[in-house]
């Protein structure tokens, strides 16, 4: 037993290259004044969730102040509302347990998944965090304080199709160096020294980026991992 582990540790890169780099994305979409958030592909799909899972939803309007927020808690979906619209929206999702196995990942936790009679290469905590930018203000270019976050150093919104833009991965407030950032295509853009890639968009549309950052878990025996995705979604125009 103790080998096929030592085996499964030595594969475990490989298997992982091999699943798919996007997982979900997460977004929000306004629609007159109502605004949903999205679990899905964006462009393509978008798949129903548990809405206690959206731990926290923030707005600021084009000025940047605060926005107040009324929250809708669909059957297997979160809508709001704000007083007044929005320029940015901010989104905190949990997702929980999941472990990866010989079988694939499985939502479930290391005890459930090894109850099931599954050999488990892993188990982590998936974390999501997600920025909706909307109109332009000077509140898009400021960090949010988010764990996790994509901060565009020009406006997206006001930027031509064709011109380069320059985005800050941020863990913990700090640069994130040598970092792959993925277009929705999953075309992927690695950061410099100081946390930053710079990426144009052909084409008008919405666009949405996604960073992912793994930390060793320390206080959970059953966890090996927390994981972490965040998500930048703003419209080309």
């Amino acid at each position: 037993m103790r080998f096929v582990n030592k085996i499964l540790i030595l594969m475990l890169p490989v298997l992982l290259s091999a699943m798919p780099a996007f997982g979900h994305h997460l977004w929000v979409s306004a629609d007159n004044g109502n605004y949903t958030v999205n679990r899905g592909i964006i462009s393509e799909r978008t798949d129903t969730y548990d809405p206690a899972c959206v731990q926290a939803i923030k707005a600021w309007n084009k000025d940047g102040k605060p926005l107040s927020v009324h929250r809708i808690n669909k059957d297997q979906q979160v809508q709001f509302k704000t007083q007044a619209p929005a320029a940015l929206i901010r989104v905190v999702s949990e997702w929980g347990n999941r472990v990866n196995t010989t079988r694939g990942k499985k939502l479930m936790d290391r005890k459930q998944a090894e109850k099931a009679g599954l050999t488990v290469i892993s188990a982590f905590f998936s974390t999501q965090f997600a920025k909706t930018l909307l109109i332009p203000s000077e509140q898009n270019l400021k960090p949010l304080g988010m764990k996790f976050e994509i901060l565009p150093q020009q406006s997206p919104l006001s930027t031509e199709p064709g011109q380069p833009i320059s985005f800050k991965v941020l863990f913990e407030g700090k640069p994130l160096e040598n970092t792959a950032v993925y277009t929705q295509a999953d075309r992927a853009i690695r950061t410099d020294a100081n946390g930053t890639a710079r990426i144009a968009f052909a084409e008008k549309g919405v666009h949405l980026l996604y960073a992912k950052h793994q930390v060793p878990d320390q206080s959970n025996r059953q966890l090996d991992y927390q994981k972490f995705m965040t998500f930048l979604t703003f419209e080309v125009r």
